[in-house]
């Protein structure tokens, strides 16, 4: 599976939204109603994983607003790809660094899903650890049906 290391997000020139005139809570729900979308944070400090009810969804997990179980979740990521996230997650937190890498997940259906994790390790007054997103490739598009009470003919 790929792996890449890059340049911490803070780092990067952000992109002006001012004109446009959207805010961060209207992007959060546009990307969550495109597709499973889930955010997460690892405490360094405590070791605890919390996650977004889409990440529990990802991994088939029920979802819980504490930590997540990491042996359950684990357990659904493909044997050859548990070292490389425990790989990944040092690395960041060793050089504070950001990263991306896709990995497989049971989909509970006898086979495999791709998953991305983007992330990257934040060392601030917001006390540290590891943040990032989680996505699957294969699409699962959420559908939303607007009816306006009119039938058309």
């Amino acid at each position: 599976m790929s792996l890449r290391f890059e340049q911490p997000v803070i780092d990067k020139t952000e992109q002006s939204r001012t004109h446009i005139g959207i805010t961060d809570a209207e992007i959060v729900q546009m990307l969550a109603a495109y597709r499973l979308f889930g955010f997460w944070r690892i405490d360094i400090e405590t070791g605890h994983f919390f996650a977004s009810e889409d990440v529990h969804a990802i991994f088939a997990l029920p979802y819980s607003d504490g930590p997540v179980n990491l042996t359950e979740l684990m357990s659904r990521i493909h044997e050859e790809d548990r070292s490389l996230i425990a790989q990944t997650f040092k690395e960041a937190s060793r050089h504070g660094g950001g990263f991306h890498f896709v990995y497989r997940v049971d989909n509970r259906l006898g086979g495999y899903k791709l998953v991305r994790g983007v992330g990257r390790f934040r060392d601030d007054e917001s006390r540290g650890g590891i943040v990032g997103v989680t996505y699957e490739f294969v699409e699962k598009l959420r559908v939303v049906c607007v009816e306006d009470g009119t039938i058309s003919g």
